[in-house]
């Protein structure tokens, strides 16, 4: 099911700028109000962006979501008052965890997709 729905946007590439635009702002939302301690929506705002951006396979490449979370944290934590030191700590270190795995997610799969196919090809059978 989520793969005919990831076919079908993929197939729009408006609804996937869509979808890819609309997963950004919500994490950048969810990273702003983590930054000022503003409530708690921002876990849910986080979750809706994530799932967009995977259940739709908006995105090419995974790291653009952590990068505007540690942006968006970094100019808030700039902009004014803060929720407080250990929050934006834990957000800029879970920002950065994020993006080196979502570099690393990257860079396995374009090494993978590189790489030559090593798998022994099958040769014909010869009937007499």
């Amino acid at each position: 099911m989520l793969r005919a729905v990831r076919d079908r946007v993929r197939g729009l590439p408006a609804l996937q700028r869509l979808c890819s635009l609309a997963a950004l702002l919500l994490v950048a939302a969810a990273a702003h109000t983590a930054a000022r301690g503003d409530g708690a929506p921002w876990p849910g705002l986080l979750l809706a962006g994530v799932a967009i951006a995977l259940l739709t396979g908006a995105p090419t490449h995974r790291w653009p979501l952590p990068t505007i979370w540690l942006v968006v944290t970094l100019l808030a934590a700039a902009g004014g008052p803060t929720a407080g030191t250990g929050a934006l700590v834990a957000a800029l270190v879970g920002g950065v965890v994020a993006l080196a795995a979502a570099v690393a997610a990257d860079v396995a799969l374009a090494r993978r997709a590189r790489r030559p196919d090593r798998r022994p090809q099958r040769r014909p059978e010869r009937h007499p």
